[in-house]
């Protein structure tokens, strides 16, 4: 610890003390709110780690290991920081400090899975978990530590705001020299039946508690309820006769008028300041919480075998008494705590009342530790805080007393730790029956083969899907065999506890369950669909795939089991050489992998990069941030004027050529607006929807993917009411992925996308991707000469990035796959065509069909393009080569590349000629020493668009394995 001096003037601190004294605070108070009010949480470390953190199952696996760390850890934590976020938003006995329930469940359990508190007391467990990326469950006898670990983990959104600012402003009414004290004669309804009221409480205190419990009823509904009931719960014992939080006696306090309305004031805007921190910090929370007797909740309210850690500081026996800690708080929030008294394991009082000993204790230990042994997944811990207890002097081991009963249940004792206790810890407890040091009590639930079955997906798979799901099972969870050809099922798989968690990584399968287990549904499905079982149709568009059309990109689904099947393990390093508009990354970033990828198109760049940073951002700054705009552009008067600052000169007149002037004026508004936010990425994300817009606000014809001028010019175009359109069902998505990411199965890494040529060796340097780096390779690069990209992209990379013509068409000409070639060039590819290099630079059957082509086009007298296509093609094809040389040295040795490539067709003469990509790289691929192979054909759809005559009509799926 460090202490602080501060100099200031009598006048100063007499002042200082004047306004703290009607809310009952000290100077050390005051302090520790401005401490809160300067620091945020991201400037210090919350909580150190004094052990490793599990990054995959098998870091949990070895109970031998685990034991290790633990046993080695320094668990005292003496400096360190404990009243972090909301941790000490309300006084609470005996609670233990949240750095022992963080560094074990960062040891112990993975993102994503359910962490269970059956003695949740003030929520240490629950929030430590939300903050870690864990879901949550806690059990308790006291309702108000539900109450309270509801509010520390809950966060908070505007419709929450609005009711406690008027809550506040009622209640502050109330503290106005001109208004009367309330009159309790009006307040009646809200007094609790507490025995000897007038012996804790004064006349006037009751009337002004009162007056704040109807207020708050009134004027509060939902989780702004429990904040407000949470900031009358921390004022009650300050504003009571009782002599302290610790000392339950009375003493007159003869406390001024108004006295608790200005307490309550204080206490809300205290309690707001350490939930909007929890917010801004956490931007998810999934935690549940039950009141209840430990004994009996669990087996009705949480599913077997559901839970992936407990971790939990149980009552110690014979100490504390919380009924009686927090008698005057539950008789207020309309509770009685006798029915708590009468099922407190551990109470003093009670084992006095029934003159029982540890005995009783370690019986109804018995009862929680049979459920949690019910509810716990195998294999996997349960830790329990508990100290020595006293009874008649005498300092009995609780420890080991409970591993002895856990040992009984089935419980295998993993270690028993010690550590010191704080000499400052709060109680109630006499020093005779005070704990000196408590242990961390170590017990695992033995691991055992399940019998699993899988679900299909609700949607109807295409054929090849059906082949891709088959091939995804077998090499996540290995060489199962035990395929249903009626329902589409597997089923029978058995899979150790250390396995579970691949079951999350599959695609095409919607959810798996025991035959004694509930159904848990899939990671995949969870985004797709969240907890509907209705939805039929399979959703391409999820999370922030659908933020920006582009064509010619895989849909996310196909990219996902890829990854899959080239038997990597999350956290593994994935790379797509032509990214595109980043489903690849994405799908990395969603599953647990280290994506990189590189494209040449800027505007595929700035899509693939906004699709993945938006999701990086905290929840709350971008759910208010993307309300607000959307408010703003309903509600505000919106007046265009003619300005253009918002565009560089260097595109004026082609901006003026595409655009009508009214649009023009509305895009430069639409621009300053977005770019008026101070995150650049929130920034590119809203600049990326403008984008999506552009198409159809212009003179282009949306229906042509090349550059086209509609039939009939447009005057105007609704940019701002699309934008809005758009910017709300992207706000969904993003909702959606908020309130199923808590339960994501991995942990996530930030996608590195640049723009680069995959040709360039320095691209992947400018990656960081070394030699034999990469895990896998999942890409579908651009087809020979299908599409145009650039020129689909024009006008985006125009308005939205400034990109001039010039610019563009030199980006365009370097494109692999491009249909521009300058007539030198041509000339350089035709002689190179016919030299001897050529077919030993590609293979020989390639080159032959090439000069065919030249050949016939020269005989028929085709026109420039088809003249173009011969070298057009070869240059492809020697550019597809040197991506795959580059690929194949960063590529580790057995790591598998899949390329999903199409065939196309080039006119000669009167009839078609086909272009066998596929078999072309397939050979280019054995040709750089990889194993190449085909590895599934898949089907085509395509949209009503001229160009379809053109299109891809056969897909297929290469491998590379180095």
């Amino acid at each position: 610890m460090t202490r602080l001096v501060f100099e200031t003037t009598d006048a100063d601190k007499a002042a200082l003390a004047a306004a703290l004294e009607p809310a009952g605070k000290t100077f050390t108070d005051w302090f520790e709110e401005q401490l809160a009010d300067t620091i945020t949480p991201v400037q210090i470390d919350l909580a150190a780690s004094c052990m490793p953190e599990a990054q995959h199952p098998r870091d949990i696996a070895d109970a031998t290991q685990v034991a290790s760390d633990i046993q080695n850890a320094d668990w005292s934590f003496v400096n360190d920081e404990t009243g972090f976020l909301t941790h000490d938003i309300h006084p609470y006995p005996a609670k233990y400090i949240p750095q022992i329930p963080a560094n074990v469940i960062r040891r112990l359990s993975l993102p994503g899975e359910l962490v269970l508190d059956p003695f949740g007391g003030s929520g240490t467990t629950a929030t430590e978990s939300v903050r870690l990326s864990r879901r949550a469950v806690s059990v308790d006898a006291n309702p108000l530590a539900t109450l309270i670990g509801k509010v520390k983990t809950a966060g908070i959104k505007d419709e929450d705001r609005t009711e406690l600012e008027r809550l506040a402003t009622a209640v502050y009414t109330y503290s106005l020299e001109s208004s009367p004290v309330p009159n309790i004669d009006l307040f009646k309804k809200w007094l609790p039946e507490i025995p000897n009221h007038e012996k804790w409480f004064s006349t006037s205190i009751t009337a002004e508690l009162a007056c704040i419990r109807h207020l708050i009823e009134e004027l509060t509904s939902g989780r702004a309820k429990d904040i407000a009931y949470l900031a009358f719960s921390r004022i009650i014992v300050r504003v009571s006769n009782q002599d302290s939080e610790t000392r339950y006696v009375s003493k007159e306090k003869n406390h001024a008028p108004k006295y608790a309305i200005r307490a309550y004031l204080e206490s809300i805007k205290a309690v707001r300041l350490r939930v909007e921190r929890f917010s801004q910090l956490c931007t998810t929370s999934d935690a549940t919480f039950h009141s209840g007797d430990s004994r009996f909740v669990m087996r009705n309210d949480i599913s077997p075998e559901s839970v992936g850690l407990i971790v939990s500081s149980p009552p110690y026996p014979n100490a504390t008494d919380y009924h009686l800690y927090h008698r005057f708080r539950i008789f207020w929030l309309g509770h009685n705590p006798k029915k708590l008294g009468d099922v407190e394991i551990g109470s003093h009082l009670k084992h006095q009342r029934k003159n029982t000993g540890f005995e009783e204790y370690v019986d109804d230990m018995s009862a929680v530790f049979k459920d949690c042994f019910n509810v716990l997944s195998p294999g996997r811990y349960a830790v329990f805080v508990v100290g020595d207890a006293v009874f008649s002097g005498e300092t009995i081991d609780t420890a080991a007393g409970l591993a002895v009963a856990a040992e009984a249940l089935g419980f295998e004792h993993v270690v028993t730790v010690e550590r010191p206790i704080h000499q400052t810890r709060r109680s109630f407890s006499a020093a005779a029956r005070r704990a000196r040091a408590e242990k961390l009590l170590v017990l695992r639930k033995p691991e055992e083969l399940k019998t699993y079955n899988l679900s299909p997906t609700t949607y109807r798979l295409w054929d090849y899907e059906e082949i891709l799901r088959e091939r995804e099972v077998k090499a996540v969870l290995g060489d199962v065999t035990n395929k249903s050809p009626l329902k589409g099922d597997w089923s029978a798989i058995e899979l150790s506890p250390a396995e579970r968690w691949k079951l999350n990584r599959l695609t095409f399968t919607s959810m798996h369950h025991t035959a004694d287990g509930l159904p848990e549904k899939t990671w995949q499905k969870l985004l797709e669909n969240g907890d509907s079982d209705t939805s039929k149709r399979k959703e391409p568009k999820y999370v922030t795939h659908g933020l920006h059309a582009y064509k010619g990109k895989f849909y996310p689904q196909l990219a996902k089991s890829l990854i899959n099947i080239a038997q990597i393990e999350p956290g593994s390093i994935i790379f797509d050489p032509f990214s595109g508009s980043g489903t690849v990354a994405l799908e990395g970033y969603l599953n647990g992998f280290k994506a990189f990828g590189c494209d040449m198109n800027p505007l595929a760049v700035k899509i693939g990069k906004a699709k993945s940073e938006i999701l990086q951002l905290p929840q709350s700054a971008v759910d208010r941030s993307l309300s607000a705009l959307a408010q703003s552009l309903k509600t505000s008067a919106l007046v265009y004027s003619s300005s253009s600052d918002q565009f560089t000169g260097t595109i004026s007149d082609e901006l003026k050529a595409w655009f009508p002037e009214k649009v023009i004026s509305k895009l430069n508004w639409l621009l300053k607006q977005i770019r008026l936010f101070g995150e650049d990425r929130l920034v590119s994300f809203l600049e990326t929807i403008v984008s999506d817009c552009i198409r159809e606000v212009s003179q282009q014809d949306p229906t042509d993917l090349r550059i086209r001028r509609r039939s009939t010019p447009i005057e105007d175009a609704p940019l701002v009411e699309l934008f809005l359109q758009k910017l709300e069902t992207q706000h969904r998505r993003l909702q959606h992925f908020w309130s199923v990411s808590s339960r994501r199965p991995f942990a996530f890494h930030s996608p590195t996308i640049i723009q680069g040529d995959s040709r360039e060796p320095s691209t992947f340097d400018n990656l960081g991707l070394k030699e034999s780096s990469v895990d896998a390779i999942i890409t579908s690069p651009p087809y020979a000469t299908a599409l145009p990209y650039i020129d689909t992209d024009r006008l985006s990379l125009m308005a939205i990035l400034g990109i001039p013509s010039n610019v563009r068409k030199s980006v365009e000409e370097k494109l692999t796959g491009s249909r521009e070639i300058a007539k030198s060039e041509k000339n350089t590819f035709e002689k190179l065509l016919y030299s001897e290099d050529a077919s030993t630079s590609l293979p020989k059957k390639l080159i032959d069909e090439l000069k065919e082509i030249h050949q016939k086009n020269i005989l028929e007298g085709a026109g420039f393009r088809k003249l173009n296509m011969p070298s057009l093609l070869l240059r492809y094809f020697l550019d597809m080569k040197k991506n795959i040389e580059n690929t194949q040295k960063v590529l580790r040795v057995d790591g598998k590349a899949f390329y999903v490539v199409g065939n196309s067709k080039t006119k000669v003469g009167e009839n078609w000629f086909p272009i066998k990509t596929t078999e072309w790289l397939l050979e280019i691929g054995d040709m750089v020493g990889l194993q190449a192979s085909r590895y599934l054909d898949i089907s085509v759809t395509t949209e009503n668009l001229r160009h379809m005559k053109h299109a891809i009509t056969e897909n297929g799926i290469i491998q590379f394995i180095k």
